[in-house]
């Protein structure tokens, strides 16, 4: 008992001298950058971006209960009744530099929305709104939705310190203007995999 009070004390000290650097935070975060150059955006159009998120219903083990090709048509319905979360997205337009790099956003578990008690950012719907100022866009932006999430992962580490990794991120991301939807991935191996939103 004494031998095993003296190895728990050993493993306190160390723990306390120990500083957990696990630089997971944003290990489910999606990022997006926008397609730019002379068919993709151009820097003005990206002044004003909008992100909503809209909560899913879940089930009993917390999983998001609505089919997938229904999502659209729900989202709309919150959208209408103004039952969502927004965060606008508004970038300088001075012509002064350095400029700012105006081409991405990204959402994560806490950011930009505040998270809501332990639910992730695979429980919720985005959208995601160009909004150029001052311009026709502001009235009618393109409208993309970020639905389907999936995160996987799994914690590791020792007795003193406990990370988290993300194994894998996907989704689906839909053109509202055009109704195209594609399979997207933002799983990482080794560097951030930004998901390409095209004008």
């Amino acid at each position: 008992m004494i031998a095993f009070l003296g190895v728990a004390g050993a493993l306190a000290g160390c723990c306390a001298n120990n500083v957990c650097d696990c630089n997971d935070a944003r290990a489910d975060a999606f990022y997006f950058k926008f397609a730019t150059g002379t068919s993709g955006f151009a820097p003005a159009e990206l002044d004003t971006v909008v992100l909503k998120r809209y909560t899913l219903r879940l089930d009993a083990k917390g999983v998001p209960n609505i089919k997938s090709d229904s999502l659209t048509i729900y989202a709309d319905l919150l959208d209408k009744a103004g039952t969502f979360d927004q965060v606008n997205v508004v970038r300088s337009t001075t012509t002064t530099k350095p400029l700012v790099t105006t081409d991405s956003v990204f959402i994560n578990n806490n950011a930009p929305f505040t998270q809501a008690g332990p639910r992730k950012l695979d429980t919720y719907l985005y959208r995601i709104e160009v909004r150029q100022a001052g311009k026709l866009l502001r009235d009618s932006p393109r409208r993309y939705q970020v639905d389907s999430l999936a995160l996987t992962g799994e914690f590791y580490g020792t007795g003193c310190c406990t990370c988290y990794r993300n194994l894998s991120k996907t989704g689906r991301l839909t053109n509202l203007s055009t109704g195209s939807a594609k399979p997207i991935s933002a799983t990482e191996t080794g560097r951030v995999a930004p998901v390409l939103i095209k004008k």
